[in-house]
């Protein structure tokens, strides 16, 4: 009976820990100064309502091992691309995804920022979208990314 109980405790502990494993960032600024703070480059999702994100979210975005790595590794920033009017920030976030040369929705990009005289200046580091074969071997582009010397 213990067992049992013990069993259901952890499968709803689980379920919920899975529903929201990490804490996407949608304020730029918010981003930008803790990817400063942590010396952490920033990792921008470029998505919209119309977006077909099952397998990035479901095998990459939403599992436990990218939420460890994600934490260890770079700052959020989800950037939503949807045209409605509850969105402020279209217009900025439209701008980032030319700015970027970002094409197909939902997309990557790894960049860094500054800001210099209060604006926002954007290195983009290289961009990475749904790789086949897992999290796992997300994880191993994204990080052979990010292990690049800088320029």
């Amino acid at each position: 009976m213990i067992k049992k109980l013990l069993l259901s405790i952890s499968l709803l502990f689980i379920c919920n820990a899975n529903a929201q494993l990490v804490n996407w960032n949608t304020d730029v600024m918010i981003a930008v100064t803790a990817s400063k703070k942590d010396r952490k480059p920033l990792l921008i999702l470029f998505t919209d309502s119309n977006s077909n994100k099952g397998r990035l979210d479901a095998q990459i975005l939403n599992t436990l091992d990218f939420a460890l790595w994600s934490r260890d590794n770079v700052i959020l920033l989800r950037l939503d691309l949807t045209d409605d009017s509850v969105n402020e920030y279209l217009e900025r976030n439209l701008s980032l995804k030319k700015a970027f040369a970002v094409q197909d929705l939902p997309e990557i990009c790894f960049s860094r920022a500054t800001i210099r005289k209060e604006k926002i200046i954007y290195e983009l580091i290289d961009k990475i979208a749904f790789i086949p074969g897992g999290v796992k071997s997300w994880i191993a582009s994204a990080s052979e990314i990010l292990s690049r010397p800088q320029d």
